[in-house]
């Protein structure tokens, strides 16, 4: 298999070059845009969470619509069987290995050490990669119907960077958030509001990872 012979030369699978590919690409984006200074018009966006009531949506609603939408996307699936739990990754898998959908984008936050640095990075670069999401799937979307599709193309986009189907379903779910605020504000607002998700995100999967081996190494031996 062409899979088992790239692991035999390379020393890793289909799979792992594909992660090691995207971390290089996402670490290097992220340090070129970080000194272009690009990063100083997108953090002006964010001021818009001053605004009375915002600062609490954003820090009090974020966390349901995320537990929402990790209850949805593991209730489909555990109904949806393989179809909804399929991931592209899993074409480039080499017999025996384990295979979880997850976001590419996030891949350097398995990588033992370069977490410390790839995670500063990541969590600096949010409002960039939100902003542009926000362009692409709300800028212009009117009514809920064009809504509707506009948030459903948001999630299953994810699927791209390998989330399973099931939780790019799920994703519409703060994807309709966002298209609510940009509604009442718009793209600033919704930016903003999206760059608040994603940090909770990236702060609850980041700790997680880099608290765990902390606390193995210190455990009884």
């Amino acid at each position: 298999m062409p899979g088992l012979w790239l692991a035999t030369i390379t020393g890793m699978t289909p799979l792992e070059i594909v992660m090691v590919a995207f971390t290089a690409w996402v670490t290097v984006s992220a340090v070129m845009y970080l000194r272009s200074g690009e990063w100083r018009e997108d953090y002006l966006w964010l001021r818009v969470l001053k605004r009375k009531g915002l600062g609490w949506q954003a820090v009090v609603v974020a966390p349901l619509v995320l537990l929402l939408t990790l209850v949805v996307g593991l209730w489909l699936m555990q109904v949806g069987g393989p179809i909804l739990r399929f991931t592209w990754l899993q074409l480039l898998a080499v017999p025996g290995e384990r295979v979880e959908g997850q976001n590419l984008m996030t891949a350097g936050l398995r990588i033992p050490w370069f977490i410390y640095l790839f995670l500063p990075l990541l969590m600096l670069n949010v409002p960039r990669f939100a902003r542009r999401e926000e362009e692409l799937f709300r800028a212009g979307v009117r009514g809920w119907s064009a809504g509707a599709w506009s948030c459903l193309k948001f999630g299953l986009m994810h699927c791209i960077v390998g989330v399973p189907i099931a939780f790019g379903l799920a994703l519409a779910i703060p994807g309709a958030w966002f298209l609510a605020h940009y509604w009442r504000g718009g793209l600033r607002r919704s930016t903003a509001v999206h760059a608040v998700y994603n940090w909770l995100i990236l702060g609850i999967a980041g700790g997680y990872l880099v608290v765990a081996p902390l606390l193995v190494a210190s455990g009884p031996k």
